[in-house]
């Protein structure tokens, strides 16, 4: 039951340099101060994680754009699920757009052990609209982070064509791009601390911005996906 006490303050979290991961068994590390991320219903689950150290440990969970995508009005909800390595302990929280619910906070006092703490975010369940937003997650107190492994660019990733007909759509870290359909092209970073990348796939050329969560979008149209991030 002590196992329990490690549950403290989690949301889905991705730093400004970095992206979440989308595969349950291979969670993406926070990092410390303010991780951010974006909540879509078409893309799926987040999954991080942090240590929890011995001691005193919270966590805070901030829906920061308590929007419906594209228009809809519905309830939207984010759910936060904390768990371990083993799967020993479960327990979930809420996040919502009303005024009184926009944040949570898990905490644990009296933390014995060091535990790898695995924060699962899951978007509105509708697979007919695009619901989510923008949210921050925040880890303090007794508690430690991982390195990103091997440094790789955040684009770097598999992607939903919606433009022209690509299908599915890799982007590789040599700087190509190739789809299913036999399309090859290439992207470069034009601007890597905002993440804005040209692509350039035959006559088509893009600037696009990497929205975690969602995928390459117009930068000046941030819900406009052009490459819709799918789930690996």
């Amino acid at each position: 039951m002590r196992k329990l006490a490690i549950l403290f303050a989690i949301l889905m979290a991705v730093s400004s340099a970095s992206a979440q991961s989308l595969k349950p068994q291979s969670p993406y590390p926070m990092k410390a101060g303010i991780n951010q991320g974006t909540a879509d219903s078409l893309v799926g689950s987040h999954y991080w994680f942090f240590y929890a150290n011995p001691g005193s440990n919270r966590l805070t969970v901030r829906y920061k754009t308590p929007t419906t995508l594209y228009g809809a009005q519905p309830k939207t909800i984010l759910t936060i699920t904390l768990t371990d390595g083993a799967r020993s302990f479960r327990v979930t929280k809420t996040v919502s757009d009303q005024l009184n619910a926009r944040e949570t906070t898990f905490i644990a006092e009296k933390v014995t052990k060091r535990t790898k703490v695995i924060v699962q975010i899951d978007p509105p369940n509708q697979n007919l609209i695009r619901m989510g937003g923008d949210y921050e997650v925040e880890a303090s107190g007794d508690v430690a982070f991982d390195d990103v492994a091997g440094g790789a660019d955040p684009v770097v990733r598999t992607y939903d064509s919606m433009v022209n007909g690509y299908g599915a759509t890799r982007f590789l870290a040599n700087g190509t791009v190739m789809g299913s359909d036999g399309s090859e092209g290439t992207w470069k970073a034009f601007d890597p601390e905002n993440r804005i990348y040209t692509v350039e796939i035959g006559q088509f050329r893009w600037s696009v911005q990497y929205r975690p969560g969602y995928g390459l979008v117009k930068p000046s149209e941030p819900n406009h996906i052009v490459f819709q991030e799918l789930k690996r």
